[in-house]
């Protein structure tokens, strides 16, 4: 019966495959997939662009996303595990293919067979608690919400549901002493963290129960389910780390995307208490803690507590027996205060305020962590069919459990409406303007989260030349690698020339403000496009109407100087001027910008700068990196609110419009306020006190 069982399983995932996603979009070729946009185009974008591109070492790097450096499409969020399938498919069909719709359909598939294999691993073998399962884990509100968000890889919940039957199942047999009991554990949680980092977390939490029970039960030995528990939690990691060369960085903010206390149980998105009821927020990112159980689940719930209460007074068990119920309730409970973070909030009402210091740096990993209630809804779920399973006769059982799961059936009936909906592709938009012939690169500025307008756009153009064969110098990545730097960035691409064949958008109002179209080279030609400006090098033009030129560059005569606030014309980027009118930088790169007189440009000659640096400490020192144009940096070292000098030399004919960049990066920036310093800048690195420039070959100035 037990085969029987998981066969009826499958074959619910595979009717709710059919009921959800059109055609085109399982298979991938259309439906939404035409034209996705934010969180979907992104991840197939770095989906695409990692099969077009060569092997390369580590396995996960694309080199046409952020060009010249590359990106682990880890970063991107686009499924490591079913890219690297989908390259090698791609090596024998000669062209990308996009995996990602079936990926979306094992998901539907794996999702109830899983549910099955968690109940199971409590012991319970009532064929009809689990045809709810799979019923139910199918209906479940989480789960259709991230189909509706378009998040692809939080799409496999199934990994939670088979790290809790694992887990169970360990747990009730005592395994876990040596190295065997730990190899499908291992396995899983190597899919899970090539599937997305926050399935592996909260798979790796679960699993640690039958490594927990041991140690508070004080049983002989509960160091080796430790040992070979933390094996397996490692060897994942490693792996990940050797196929995509970086294990990203964390966020900041977290307890704004967390879970609202009441949102289990409040009917939210609901088909019987109204659709149109909001989503509880009050962060502006509990959208991402939505874990509205459904009124199917809730009456479970509460009929197994009224159950247990009746029968055996204590708290509700996560297996059949006694055992094991410890380590299970401590890492439940784990999740659940991970969920709703050092913010709790009920509805708008703050109960409980623990700050942002240090839970910022210990759970940066998990910023979104709404998402671990996950694993705690799954296991309330299965522990409830359990429950009812072992103490309700069976003809009560099959009555209960078809009114829940027709409830259950009924409430989500908004949440599988929109999935539908959104994958037949009905809001489809298309790029600002198709990419010109013969282009080789596409750059689209500003990159970071926050600083544009239009991210929509921008996905959508980036996917565009990711499907015209065009590399990426930047892209928006869930988790930015530590080498990059939004300023930087946006800085390099107002400020450098173009390469051939470049592709370069500016979308934000406020970033195509500060653009002057002559520091882009004199073959750059710009164009206004659809509200954004749209610049191209040796390609054919883009419609659009000339954008304007912008400020003319400052042009410096040799020998010169300048100091004090006479060396405000020639400041590009990331600058803030104090009373005085000197240049105090703002943030980790700042910018000098001007065009030499004609003749000029035909010398060598040396820029000298007078800065001064701003340590942490007092009388400590200010390390910076020093570039001229698109060369490679120099590091030197300031001291503390001190005048140092820094020579920047200049070769004859170093542009041939006369154009001289200099930038100054600042990796470690400082608070002025935590030094008592009265400057007009929050994130302080040097002071530009004068530029002098002059001739190289020695004559007297």
């Amino acid at each position: 019966m037990s085969g029987w069982t998981y066969i009826a399983a499958a074959l619910i995932g595979a009717a709710a495959t059919f009921l959800l996603l059109p055609a085109g979009a399982l298979l991938g070729n259309g439906g939404l997939w035409v034209s996705p946009h934010g969180d979907l185009a992104q991840t197939l974008t770095g989906h695409l662009a990692f099969q077009a591109d060569a092997w390369r070492w580590p396995l996960l790097r694309a080199a046409n996303l952020m060009w010249p450096h590359g990106l682990s499409i880890a970063m991107t969020d686009s499924n490591p595990l079913v890219s690297l399938l989908a390259k090698l498919l791609a090596g024998l069909r000669g062209r990308p293919t996009n995996l990602l719709g079936l990926w979306l359909g094992a998901c539907l598939v794996l999702q109830p067979v899983a549910a099955v294999y968690a109940l199971r691993g409590t012991g319970c073998r009532s064929w009809e608690a689990a045809v709810a399962a799979a019923v139910l884990a199918i209906c479940c509100p989480a789960l259709l919400f991230r189909f509706e968000l378009g998040h692809v890889n939080l799409c496999g919940h199934f990994v939670l549901l088979f790290a809790l039957g694992m887990a169970s199942r360990k747990t009730a047999a005592g395994h876990g002493a040596v190295w065997r009991d730990w190899v499908g554990p291992c396995a899983l949680l190597t899919i899970a963290v090539l599937v997305h980092p926050y399935l592996f977390v909260f798979a790796g939490v679960l699993l640690a129960a039958p490594a927990i029970e041991p140690l508070l039960a004080h049983r002989p030995g509960w160091e080796r389910f430790v040992l070979w528990y933390s094996v397996a939690l490692a060897l994942p990691v490693l792996v990940f780390l050797m196929l995509s060369g970086t294990l990203g960085s964390g966020e900041k903010g977290f307890g704004f995307y967390s879970m609202n206390l009441l949102s289990p149980v409040w009917p939210q998105r609901s088909g019987l208490f109204g659709p149109g009821l909001p989503i509880l927020d009050a962060t502006g990112g509990q959208y991402e803690g939505y874990n509205y159980l459904g009124s199917g689940l809730l009456l479970l719930i509460g009929l197994a507590l009224v159950v247990l209460v009746r029968a055996e007074p204590g708290p509700l068990p996560p297996a059949p027996s006694r055992k094991g119920r410890g380590g299970f309730i401590l890492v439940l409970l784990g999740l659940g205060a991970l969920a709703v973070s050092t913010r709790v909030f009920a509805g708008k009402v703050l109960l409980v305020s623990l700050g942002t210091r240090p839970w910022d740096q210990i759970f940066g990993m998990v910023h979104a962590s709404g998402r671990a209630f996950w694993a705690v809804g799954y296991a309330l779920m299965i522990s409830a069919l359990a429950v009812l399973a072992r103490h309700l006769s069976r003809p009560v059982l099959v009555g209960v459990l078809i009114l829940a799961v027709g409830l259950q059936f009924a409430d989500t009936a908004p949440l599988r409406a929109d999935v539908r909906s959104v994958f037949a592709g009905r809001d489809e938009s298309a790029p600002a303007f198709e990419m010109p012939a013969g282009a080789t690169l596409l750059t689209i500025l500003p990159v970071c989260p926050g600083l544009g307008a239009s991210a929509d756009a921008a996905t959508t153009l980036r996917l565009a030349g990711v499907r015209a064969g065009l590399r990426l110098s930047d892209i928006t990545a869930a988790r930015l690698p530590n080498w990059f730097s939004c300023e930087r960035s946006l800085a390099d691409g107002l400020e450098l020339p173009m390469r051939p064949r470049e592709v370069r958008v500016f979308q934000e109002p406020s970033v195509i403000a500060r653009l002057r179209t002559a520091a882009l080279g004199r073959e750059a030609d710009c164009r206004v496009v659809a509200g954004l400006v749209a610049c191209t090098r040796d390609l054919p033009f883009i419609a659009g109407t000339p954008a304007p030129p912008g400020p003319a560059l400052p042009v410096v005569t040799v020998p010169n100087r300048f100091s004090g606030s006479a060396v405000a014309p020639l400041l590009s980027f990331g600058w803030r001027f104090d009373g005085d009118g000197v240049g105090w930088s703002e943030g980790g790169r700042a910018t000098l910008l001007f065009r030499l007189a004609g003749p000029d440009t035909e010398t060598a000659m040396t820029i000298h700068l007078q800065l001064e640096g701003v340590a942490r400490d007092r009388g400590g020192q200010c390390p910076i990196g020093v570039r001229l144009g698109a060369a490679g940096t120099f590091i030197t070292v300031l001291p503390d609110l001190r005048p140092a000098r820094v020579d920047v030399a200049v070769p004859a004919h170093f542009d041939p419009d006369g154009i001289v960049r200099i930038s100054l990066d600042i990796d470690r920036t400082v608070d002025p306020a935590r030094r008592g310093l009265q400057v007009p800048v929050h994130r302080a690195g040097v002071r530009l006190l004068s530029v002098q420039v002059s001739r190289a070959d020695g004559r007297r100035q």
